[in-house]
């Protein structure tokens, strides 16, 4: 045999032993868990936790009993996991997570609440994505009849709205059953003159009627941006303004006519008060899509023929029938007195010269000019 037969036998022979003595008699399971237990303290755990977030789901014994490469080709898991969760379609990332919904269930820890300085953390749970009208009805379930106690101390400010409902509108926005709540109470004019002393001795019903199609778009922002902060799960003002923007504000059928803020607003505090009665039976609020047959049915029952019609200006439709000025080689900036050129030098952009004479037409219909040596604006 050759040296290097020799050579590779002896390195081949001496793997072997060192593979037999790899193979002595196993521990038992548990003693290996054992070890490893002993060997991994309080302190390492902790930093396990922080290196590895995956672990915070899983026992103290069960990381434990892992070993390092164990740990490490869990954390390998996950983030491939991870990246095939970004990597799907969004479409299909939003179907999946709403299945898992069914299953996965937020534990809401036992604590207290005041709505103000002390906030439960149920407050911070995910939004409900059941349909609208269970929110609503669950809520109804909750809250009973009259619903909380009304407060005024919501940060209406925050979003530019500081001022804009009246202490009564606060008081009847609590109730989800009151039949006196109206889009009025939520006008800041109504708010002005409550403040002001010549309307102080007013009763604290007698508000001011909203008659301006912008205050009306006013007042129905604030409604909704109120009933956001008292009642975050009810979503029959969100309903009634979203009709009121698709069909323009009801333009087919108010077009023409005076008043629109008013006929407006009696149609939101019809929507308001029917809404009430819904809650008091404990049936869903008027959603968008039957908010059209609501308002054929209130609008159909006023008096058309007595509505006023708004007057429309009259439109002179000469200068649309006038032909096009042809150009012509006049200063008409001369004419106004706003070109002080020497007469010869005047120019157009373009070098084309142009005359110092009156620019003044007797018949607008045709392109007939004056051309004296006078300007316009000093003679006609």
């Amino acid at each position: 045999m050759s040296d290097d037969d020799i050579e590779s036998t002896t390195r081949e022979a001496e793997e072997y032993l060192e593979d037999e003595e790899d193979r002595g008699p196993s521990e038992p399971r548990e003693v290996k868990k054992r070890k490893r237990e002993d060997n991994m303290t309080d302190t390492d755990l902790v930093f396990l936790r922080k290196k590895f977030p995956f672990l915070s789901e899983l026992s103290d014994r069960f990381i434990r009993s892992q070993t390092t490469a164990e740990l490490l080709k869990m954390e390998t898991t996950t983030l491939k996991m991870r990246m095939m969760e970004q990597s799907r379609d969004c479409e299909d990332r939003l179907a999946s997570n709403k299945m898992a919904l069914e299953e996965k269930e937020s534990m809401v820890p036992r604590g207290t609440d005041n709505r103000w300085n002390k906030l439960h953390p149920g407050r911070f749970l995910g939004g409900a994505t059941c349909p609208a009208k269970r929110l609503w009805l669950e809520a109804r379930k909750v809250y009973g009849l009259n619903g909380e106690k009304p407060v005024g101390s919501y940060d209406m400010g925050a979003v530019g709205m500081g001022g804009f409902v009246t202490s009564k509108g606060w008081v009847e926005l609590h109730n989800p059953s009151s039949t006196k709540i109206s889009l009025k109470l939520f006008s800041i004019n109504n708010c002005a003159a409550r403040s002001s002393s010549t309307k102080a001795s007013k009763g604290e019903d007698e508000v001011d009627d909203i008659v301006e199609l912008g205050e009306f778009k006013l007042a129905l922002r604030t409604l909704r941006v109120a009933t956001a902060m008292v009642m975050p799960w009810n979503m029959s003002v969100v309903a009634l303004e979203n009709f009121l923007f698709q069909t323009d504000f009801c333009r087919a059928d108010l077009s023409g006519l005076d008043s629109q803020g008013k006929i407006l607003t009696q149609f939101a505090d019809y929507v308001l008060r029917e809404n009430s009665n819904r809650w008091r039976d404990g049936s869903g609020f008027l959603d968008t899509g039957s908010m059209k047959g609501t308002w054929d049915a209130f609008f159909g029952a006023r008096p058309q023929s007595h509505l006023p019609k708004s007057k429309k200006p009259h439109q002179n439709n000469k200068s649309s029938s006038l032909p096009p000025r042809k150009w012509v080689d006049i200063c008409f900036a001369w004419n106004i007195g706003k070109c002080l050129k020497p007469d010869g030098t005047c120019k157009t952009n373009k070098g084309t010269a142009l005359r110092h004479v009156c620019n003044y037409k007797a018949d607008m219909s045709k392109d007939v000019y004056c051309e004296k040596n006078h300007a316009r604006s000093a003679f006609h």
